[in-house]
């Protein structure tokens, strides 16, 4: 209780002396209560180089804990959003939602760049360049945000600002060949390449949809549906990789 009186009144002290972090809690939409982890959770290493400490003050440990709960919280959602899917989808999955091109891109959405602090060196480089930056900010806030409200506010957090912004279907279509890791899986048992052959064309030539079976060793393996040949072979390519996967 005690605790919970001495954080209150710190809070109304420091919201009333620093419009900043009221901005954040904003931001963040989010109530913060320990100042200081946040604080820290946005301290870039090269702040305060005169400092020995600096390192211990900036938001490494916090970047650490932060992304273990990510991965948790993301690996999670996917495991109940796709019940169906095999660890080699559900894990590719996963890197590409938690990966620093996500993390920084999401950081950028929340306006997180106006709260860090850095070097004056650091600030002025480019965008690009502190994208590093923006990531390693928002797994420490998310870190911060678990220290500071516990687990199911964390997991609040990072469904609001992420899971549930994402395109799902766009994500699935990202860099992943299926064609490429079939034919390999293939090859890999000495069998001959997969062949995609058409089953079906449906609707008008300007907005047609194509069924594509994939075959391996004479057998179809897969089959797959979309509005071009090659992401019909895809999908097709996918769900024989997923049958192979589960009959190992």
């Amino acid at each position: 209780m005690f605790k919970q009186l001495t954080q209150s009144f710190q809070r109304r002290i420091w919201r009333r002396g620093n419009l900043r972090w009221i901005e954040l809690e904003a931001t963040l939409g989010i109530r913060i209560y320990a100042f200081s982890l946040f604080e820290k959770a946005l301290r870039h290493p090269s702040a305060g180089q005169e400092q020995e400490d600096r390192r211990q003050q900036s938001y490494e440990r916090l970047e650490f804990l932060g992304d273990a709960i990510l991965g948790a919280v993301v690996a999670e959602y996917l495991y109940q959003k796709f019940p169906e899917e095999m660890e080699g989808f559900l894990t590719s999955m996963r890197s590409k939602l938690v990966s620093g091109k996500a993390c920084a891109h999401t950081a950028r959405d929340l306006g997180l760049a106006r709260f860090v602090e850095m070097s004056p060196y650091l600030k002025s480089r480019s965008r690009h360049e502190n994208a590093s930056v923006l990531a390693d900010c928002l797994e420490s806030v998310i870190g911060a945000i678990y220290l500071d409200s516990g687990m199911a506010v964390a997991r609040q957090f990072i469904h609001q600002h992420i899971l549930e912004r994402v395109d799902f279907t766009e994500l699935v279509a990202i860099d992943e060949d299926y064609k490429s890791r079939l034919q390999e899986y293939a090859q890999a048992r000495g069998w001959s390449h997969p062949e995609y052959r058409l089953a079906d064309t449906d609707g008008p030539p300007h907005n047609a949809t194509f069924t594509l079976d994939v075959y391996i060793r004479g057998r179809r393996r897969g089959r797959g549906m979309a509005g071009s040949k090659k992401k019909a072979e895809q999908h097709a390519a996918r769900q024989a990789l997923n049958a192979f996967q589960t009959s190992e």
